[in-house]
């Protein structure tokens, strides 16, 4: 469905340049319009689990700094007729702003599960799962990975490190012990 809808990206550019418009104004209003009606098109279709991987004012930074790329090629274009073939193709970068903004969509696999914890987590355990929330960059977030999912994730690797400190402890007092 993507591969169609960039092919009448392209093709309705194609016409706005050479039969609707003519000149640098055709040039202009044919890439710019091709491009957008493929990026919308990407936009409306994708999968929106994920969310933005760019917070708001780097996404609108990003798609600024792909627009006046754009420009540029618009005015190879009207002063370069050979460029008319490389601005044909530029719908196809939207794929990419797409990735930059959004993020690469991760296929979830139905064999992929989520750690269970030997025993039911405390008011402690939870009460430190909020303060591990607030922090910045943390150690299991991933992009599209539901809150519970990291929970779980976070008390398996919790109870992994209060394991192997009570085994270090332990094997502490018995070298005292001796």
């Amino acid at each position: 469905m993507k591969f169609i809808a960039l092919i009448v990206a392209i093709l309705s550019g194609w016409v706005i340049g050479q039969v609707l418009l003519d000149g640098a104004v055709g040039a202009y209003v044919s890439v710019l319009f091709s491009y957008h009606f493929f990026l919308v098109f990407l936009i409306a279709y994708m999968d929106w689990s994920g969310g933005f991987k760019l917070p708001a004012r780097q996404a609108v930074m990003v798609h600024t700094a792909v627009f006046i790329g754009l420009l540029f090629l618009c005015a190879a274009h009207a002063l370069i007729p050979a460029f008319g073939i490389i601005t044909a193709l530029v719908p196809g970068l939207a794929f990419l702003e797409v990735d930059w903004i959004f993020g690469k969509q991760e296929k979830h696999l139905e064999g992929e599960t989520v750690p269970v914890a030997p025993y039911s987590a405390s008011q402690e355990d939870y009460s430190a799962f909020l303060h591990y929330l607030k922090q910045p960059g943390r150690q299991f977030a991933k992009v599209g990975r539901p809150v519970q999912e990291e929970y779980g994730i976070w008390l398996a690797e919790r109870i992994r490190l209060r394991s192997a400190n009570q085994a270090a402890a332990g094997a502490a007092r018995d070298s005292q012990a001796r």
